[in-house]
């Protein structure tokens, strides 16, 4: 009495099936997980502004003054809402942390200025309304990022100026240039 062999091995048209399988999913599954994390890393910049906010806001109502804050400075005068500071009711800290070039999910700087007209990719002044002029002009906070992409510009933007018309890259409270998003924090008539 004769044993039948039975192979268990695949074949070459098996094989093949299966990577094309594989690869008809991974085109599928990629993508949205590279937009899931794009996603991320623009929710973590809205989180960002909103605690600077917060915290220059708080720093303005104790000392009358505007802060600066930058991430690629060590000097004491440039973090002035997380290192201590002597000048009259500064009662931080206001930040946890001195901001540093990691806060930016894109590798590139967080600054805080107290002008408009201040900074290396600077507005004269925001146009919050849309209408085609400056409405916030002179002294005030802004928070420069930099290497920031136009498609995230204009997903930031869109969540921080939803009915605001004109041109989104230079109208609202968000106005991007240069790869860099300058995000208008508040001004003295705030």
């Amino acid at each position: 009495m004769g044993r039948r062999f039975q192979s268990t091995a695949f074949t070459l048209l098996e094989i093949l099936i299966v990577v094309i399988v594989i690869g008809i999913l991974a085109a599928l599954i990629i993508p949205q997980l590279s937009e899931a994390a794009g996603d991320a890393k623009v929710s973590r910049l809205i989180q960002l502004v909103d605690a600077i906010r917060t915290a220059a806001q708080a720093h303005h109502a104790d000392t009358g003054k505007l802060a600066r804050e930058f991430s690629n400075s060590t000097a004491t005068h440039e973090h002035q809402l997380s290192i201590e500071q002597t000048y009259h009711n500064w009662n931080g800290p206001y930040l946890d942390r001195p901001l540093s070039n990691t806060e930016n999910p894109f590798g590139g700087v967080v600054r805080i200025y107290d002008r408009f007209d201040d900074g290396p990719a600077h507005p004269v002044g925001f146009d919050l309304v849309g209408r085609g002029s400056d409405t916030a002009t002179g002294a005030g906070q802004f928070l420069l990022i930099t290497e920031i992409n136009e498609t995230v510009g204009s997903q930031i933007d869109a969540i921080l100026d939803r009915g605001v018309s004109g041109d989104w890259r230079s109208t609202g409270r968000c106005e991007w240039a240069n790869n860099s998003a300058m995000i208008f924090l508040m001004d003295l008539r705030d």
